[in-house]
Order: C-alpha cells, then sequence, then structure tokens
C-alpha cells in the first residue's frame, strides 16, 4: 500500500485529481447557464481538453533516470496509468455533462477524452511531460477556429471529419477513427518510451 501511495504522490496525482473535479463543477455550472446547443458543445469541447491537459504532469516521475532504469515494468504500468487517467477525465466529465441540460452526447465525451489522452501521451513521448499540454491544445484551438462544433452528421469529405474529430457528433465514424487511432498510438507509444527529459 505504501508503494501505491508514493507513486500517486510522485505523478502528482491529488493535485490532477483536484484539478479535474473543478473542470467538472465549472462544466456542470456552465450546464446550467448555457441554452445554446453549440454553446453547450462548445463549452464540453473545451472543458475535455482542459481535464485531458491535466494528466500530463503525471506522465512523468521527479526522477527521469529512475523511471529508465528502474528494474519494473514500466511499459504495464504506465499504459494502465494513461487507461485509469483518461476514465477518470471521462468519467467526471460524464457524470456532470448528463446532469441537468445535457452538454454532450456521452460517446463524444468518450471519444474526446481517448484521443485527447492519446494525444497528451503523444505530447509527453516527443515533447516531454512539462510541455505534453501543447499538443491537444494547438489541435483545438485549430479545430475550434476551423469549424466550429455541429450537431449533424456533416456532408463534408472524410479527411475534414478526421482532422476536426473532436468537434463532430458522436454518430460521425471517420472522427471515432481518429480518436481511437489518437488513443492507441499515444498509449503504444508512451507505454514503450515513456516520457522524455
Amino acid at each position: 500500500m505504501r508503494l501505491l501511495v508514493l507513486y500517486l504522490r510522485s505523478r502528482a496525482v491529488p493535485a490532477t485529481v483536484a484539478t479535474l473535479l473543478g473542470c467538472a463543477v465549472a462544466l456542470w455550472t456552465l450546464g446550467l447557464v448555457i441554452h445554446s446547443t453549440s454553446g453547450r458543445a462548445l463549452a464540453a469541447i473545451l472543458f475535455a481538453t482542459a481535464a485531458s491537459t491535466t494528466i500530463a504532469h503525471g506522465l512523468a516521475g521527479p526522477d527521469h533516470d529512475l523511471d529508465k532504469t528502474a528494474a519494473i515494468g514500466w511499459p504495464l504500468r504506465r499504459a494502465g496509468h494513461l487507461f485509469v487517467a483518461c476514465a477518470t477525465v471521462f468519467g467526471l466529465l460524464a457524470s456532470t455533462a448528463l446532469v441537468g441540460q445535457h452538454m454532450s452526447h456521452p460517446g463524444q465525451l468518450a471519444r474526446n477524452a481517448a484521443g485527447l489522452a492519446g494525444l497528451v501521451a503523444l505530447g509527453a513521448v516527443v515533447l516531454g511531460a512539462a510541455r505534453a499540454p501543447l499538443t491537444p491544445v494547438l489541435w483545438t484551438t485549430i479545430v475550434l477556429w476551423w469549424t466550429p462544433p455541429i450537431a449533424e452528421l456533416p456532408t463534408r469529405p472524410s479527411y475534414k471529419v478526421m482532422l476536426t474529430w473532436m468537434a463532430q457528433p458522436a454518430e460521425a465514424r471517420p472522427a471515432m477513427v481518429t480518436a481511437a487511432g489518437l488513443a492507441a498510438i499515444g498509449t503504444i507509444a508512451y507505454a514503450l518510451l515513456g516520457s522524455r527529459r
């Protein structure tokens, strides 16, 4: 039990959970005051991005060399850490987004949480855990600048749906494939390579 507590503290899990709770409460509060469908969809995307970026700090320990040389199986621990973090993001956001006025479809929230967690993991592998939030924030900014959240299935080419996956409705298959691919690639890369120094 002591090893688990030490691991959670070294990965800043208590601070991450507190931040996630703050994002969930803010999303719930906005659900009470926003009445337009597009406003709710935008808030759900922004808070999914904010909540997903909070997991970045925990993707690296305080001693990078120890993480690389310790005689324990890091790949499974890293993959498990990322999976639990993504499930926590989805669980907290879904529980608040579905209370009262629906902010977002559960499938859309699950897709966005998984895809954004994959982007954070890729960011940790390429840029390091401290800069990992840049990846999902930059992608979200470009997507929201290019296309607002839409409520019905798009008629645009599938490559545009794939690029703007987080703003698409839950039924858009190319968006789901893109998010699943980002989640899988990010998880595998992070599990095998860990965070960059």
